[in-house]
């Protein structure tokens, strides 16, 4: 009998819509996904006077859904390249300078520091984003291919005694089925790839002036959603196929935010209230022994820092529910901050070579 323990997810960057790949090389954990095959149907509409259904037709074939993650420090750039379209990276201790941990992590590997910023420009006449192929393979037969897949969002939940947990939204334009490509090992932990904790989590704020150089620590969150969104649509043309031809952006692209506050402060809500623009700083660190990169002496860890120069409240509210005590619940949004000149950057550090 199938199951979920004998899943795999893997990814290979394909580049083009249009491409059929049969083998994948990139490798995911993952906790769940609910990436569904849909075939629209086109039923006639004429009046026949029969009182039963009439005909119908196959209409626009594709694909959709949710990968629900515990990020692996060294595999999720995939997912932030995917959804943010680029990425670019700084070698931080060059290979060979590995120390404790360098049989775990495997011979050679450099640690990177990765940056991913939101493009501005299609990578393509038709795609916006960048295009993967992604395999899953649900323990039974052939794996499942999705062609021409397209992450257009995702969103890191911060919660209190809780594993950090990711969601990558997605669709695709085709679907077929090969033969699995197998490799267990490579869905192994490594050093360095295990799941970000709630108390490696550091939240800083600024506070009455705008500015990444402005931030203090809030040490009174408990839980905080980030949360990116390309708006991206598929487009289907008369060009003799029922699949989309192309994935174009068709609004303005959203950093979404959402959390929980120990109330302790009327400080947020003269902030909502005044309309006024903050920066955040939300950073991930993984200082386990165990999870050093490199030489000891550098002291590198698995780290992912989100920066969002301009955040403003859309929401805030801190109801009495009952004789329990009172926690402060809000909703936010990023805006492009004309200095930096972006929305959102998250740095990524790992022992990937490159995205």
């Amino acid at each position: 009998m199938p199951s979920g323990t004998g899943g795999q997810l893997a990814l290979t960057r394909s580049d083009s819509l249009y491409y059929s790949v049969q083998s994948v090389d990139r490798w995911h954990n993952f906790v769940s996904e609910s990436v569904e095959h849909t075939i629209n149907e086109l039923e006639e509409g004429a009046i026949t006077g029969y009182k039963d259904a009439p005909p119908s037709y196959k209409g626009l074939d594709s694909a959709a859904g949710d990968i629900t993650l515990e990020p692996d420090p060294n595999a999720l750039g995939d997912w932030m390249r995917a959804v943010f379209g680029q990425s670019s990276g700084t070698v931080l201790m060059q290979a060979g300078s590995t120390g404790a941990n360098s049989q775990s992590l495997g011979a050679g590997k450099p640690v990177m520091q990765h940056r991913f910023l939101p493009i501005q420009t299609a990578v393509d006449n038709r795609n916006f984003l960048p295009a993967y192929t992604m395999m899953i393979y649900r323990d039974l037969g052939s794996a499942w291919f999705y062609q021409g897949m397209c992450a257009y969002g995702i969103e890191f939940n911060i919660a209190a005694n809780a594993l950090v947990g990711a969601t990558v939204n997605l669709m695709a334009r085709k679907v077929e089925r090969y033969a699995q490509t197998t490799s267990i090992a490579a869905l192994s932990k490594r050093t360095g790839s295990r799941p970000w904790i709630w108390d490696q989590a550091s939240i800083q704020v600024s506070s009455g002036q705008v500015g990444l150089g402005n931030l203090v620590v809030n040490q009174n969150y408990e839980s905080l959603s980030i949360g990116l969104q390309v708006p991206v649509e598929g487009v289907v043309l008369l060009d003799g196929t029922k699949y989309n031809a192309e994935y174009q952006i068709n609004d303005f692209r959203r950093v979404s935010l959402n959390g929980t506050l120990s109330f302790r402060s009327q400080e947020e809500y003269d902030a909502f209230i005044a309309y006024e623009n903050r920066s955040l700083r939300a950073t991930l660190r993984d200082t386990a022994s165990q999870s050093l990169l490199g030489n000891p002496a550098s002291a590198y860890y698995p780290t992912l820092q989100i920066d969002i120069p301009q955040t403003k409240y859309l929401s805030w509210s801190a109801p009495i529910g009952g004789p329990n005590r009172i926690q402060a619940t809000f909703t936010g949004k990023a805006e492009r901050d004309t200095t930096s000149l972006y929305m959102i950057e998250a740095l990524l550090t790992n022992v990937t070579s490159s995205y």
